[in-house]
């Protein structure tokens, strides 16, 4: 397939039919477990303008997209690992040619370390880092850097007797579920708190776009009821065999802790499953959301770059 992809700066649509070879290309090139190149993601959340473009130049993949939460901000990322200096010069000229900022965005720190130095500046893009959590130590929460969390999961059971809360771990999506998660997009605040979420006005629609698609991207769920009540829904998939995405996790904040009694009980799920992994995605810059991943402890990041000529 990536002998037939045009040459940049021609490019095709990213279709759902390019996710499988895709994700050969995804495993083959060591770019797990980042997420948002993941062909599933790219997909949904990077196609979310609709306009996910794919081409190719000097042996990378160039994807095309306009930016989720900025449709001013148009965003070009090379992939081969490594990438080399040719394919940046030609993405810094076409950028230039349409009096856009000499700057690429998002790329994966791995496929950086060829490029010539004195030719770029190559910065850290914070906002778009992957927090990583063990899902060893988030099962077991041992140690005084866990401390807080376990006095949270220790406070929420008291709260809330064994019997009282019903953990349901679905290895893939029914009709049942998939009502479900309709019927709490619009009465569960996003992520980490009111303020996030009424930033990321994009996730309800990726969700949608998500349960769509749940069966062909072999999506799965944890969903936490108390007293048959719904307080907590994960959605979430397999990056590959040690790592799982968390694509979306709402909870009812009216439930003290219930957003860390959830990442316990899916640390302990996909631990049992033989994932070693979670990756929860980026913060997006939004300062509640980056507290909040913060203190999950995260055992890594994965660190993306943003890309400049040196000499302007």
């Amino acid at each position: 397939m990536v002998d037939n992809l045009p040459i940049f700066p021609n490019s095709r649509p990213f279709t759902l039919d390019d996710t499988e070879w895709f994700y050969h290309y995804y495993i083959d090139n060591g770019f797990s477990p980042y997420v948002d190149i993941h062909p599933e993601n790219l997909y949904v959340w990077l196609n979310i303008h609709n306009d996910l473009a794919i081409s190719k130049s000097d042996g990378a993949i160039i994807l095309s997209y306009t930016n989720a939460l900025d449709k001013d901000n148009h965003n070009i990322i090379p992939l081969a690992n490594p990438i080399n200096d040719l394919v940046v010069k030609k993405i810094m000229s076409y950028l230039e040619s349409i009096s856009k900022p000499l700057e690429i965005r998002e790329i994966p720190s791995i496929i950086c370390n060829k490029l010539d130095q004195n030719q770029w500046r190559i910065d850290d893009d914070r906002d778009s880092f992957e927090y990583i959590l063990d899902t060893d130590q988030q099962s077991k929460l041992e140690g005084k850097i866990f401390h807080h969390q376990r006095r949270r999961i220790n406070y929420f059971e008291r709260e809330h007797p064994s019997n009282t809360v019903e953990i349901n771990f679905y290895k893939e999506f029914n009709d049942n579920l998939k009502q479900t998660f309709y019927h709490h997009i619009d009465s569960m605040p996003f992520n980490s708190n009111i303020n996030s979420s009424q930033d990321n006005v994009i996730e309800p629609i990726t969700i949608r776009k998500n349960l769509e698609y749940a069966s062909i991207f072999n999506k799965k769920a944890l969903e936490i009821r108390i007293n048959g009540n719904v307080v907590s829904l994960v959605m979430f998939s397999y990056l590959d065999e040690n790592t799982a995405a968390i694509n979306h996790l709402k909870v009812d904040y009216s439930v003290q802790y219930i957003f860390q009694y959830t990442i316990y009980q899916l640390a302990k799920i996909l631990k049992q499953e033989g994932i070693n992994e979670m990756n929860v995605e980026q913060d997006l810059g939004i300062s509640g959301l980056r507290i909040f991943k913060e203190r999950l402890r995260p055992s890594r990041f994965l660190e993306k770059k943003i890309i400049r000529p040196r000499h302007l």
